[in-house]
């Protein structure tokens, strides 16, 4: 495989918090100036990347910025051998060097809390580089098996929310895990997966955390929690087979939410203003 280089895009830094500041006037007549977040990043793997191709995302944002009058652009970041690509989505030919190439919750956990240098510096391309931070796991982590282990994902969620809590000047989104096709899962893994997810989307976990916000990503993808065989997998109308166990969303499924993802991600940057320090 090729190797890619780990780099900070310097300018890209300096550019993207340029675009960032726009001046309005105080109740005291005095300037104040208000940090808009305009850099969007995204960090998946495969179904995100079905999302932002086939989903075209980047024309999603274009379009959010024609009707708007804003001026977002749109990062994102796959598997480490795949790397970052520019807001025109063209291979920039680095990566940020993913701790083990993991986006499962624990290694989200390790790359937003952990000390060690590579969660460090990997945490640090990203912090430096986008300001809009969107993140989300593969569907192969719906596969959660009793209450102990969803417990242990809700800790390392609060674990990132903790930190996440020290950058108001950046806004985070946690997208939910796709569900499970119905021949590839149990239903005690997928009723797991739904409660986790609806967790994630819920004022418990949102509530007093503004720059914190949650696609769910796993409720647009799945059946129904209404207790039938196959309630909280992979709806059949978004499977690619039927018959088989690939719980990839078809493309049906990446046209569909594909420009709802960027829609979402451009109205909750339009409305999140960095605090004033």
């Amino acid at each position: 495989m090729k190797r890619f280089r780990r780099i900070v895009v310097s300018t890209l830094t300096v550019l993207a918090l340029a675009a960032g500041l726009s001046a309005c006037s105080g109740g005291s007549g005095t300037a104040a100036i208000v940090t808009r977040l305009t850099n969007l990043f995204f960090l998946h793997h495969s179904v995100g990347d079905g999302l932002v191709v086939a989903g075209n995302m980047r024309a999603a944002v274009a379009a959010y910025n024609t009707a708007n009058g804003t001026n977002f652009t749109f990062w994102d970041h796959g598997y480490n051998g795949d790397g970052l690509r520019n807001a025109a989505g063209v291979s920039t030919g680095t990566n940020y060097d993913v701790p083990d190439d993991n986006l499962d919750p624990d290694g989200y956990f390790r790359l937003w809390t952990g000390t060690d240098a590579a969660a460090v510096a990997c945490r640090n391309l990203i912090l430096n580089n986008h300001q809009v931070i969107v993140f989300k796991s593969c569907f192969t982590t719906s596969t959660i098996a009793d209450a102990a282990e969803l417990q242990n994902r809700q800790d390392w969620y609060l674990a990132m929310r903790n930190f996440f809590d020290t950058r108001p000047d950046r806004l985070f989104i946690v997208v939910t895990a796709p569900p499970v096709h119905h021949l590839d899962t149990t239903t005690t893994q997928a009723d797991y997966s739904r409660a986790l997810a609806g967790w994630l989307s819920s004022s418990t976990f949102l509530s007093g955390h503004p720059n914190v916000r949650c696609f769910d990503l796993f409720d647009r993808l799945a059946n129904v929690d209404d207790g039938s065989a196959t309630a909280n997998m992979l709806r059949t109308e978004y499977e690619d087979d039927p018959q088989g166990t690939d719980s990839h969303p078809n493309a049906l499924a990446n046209t569909t939410l594909g420009p709802i993802l960027a829609q979402f991600i451009c109205a909750a940057a339009a409305g999140y203003a960095v605090p004033a320090r």
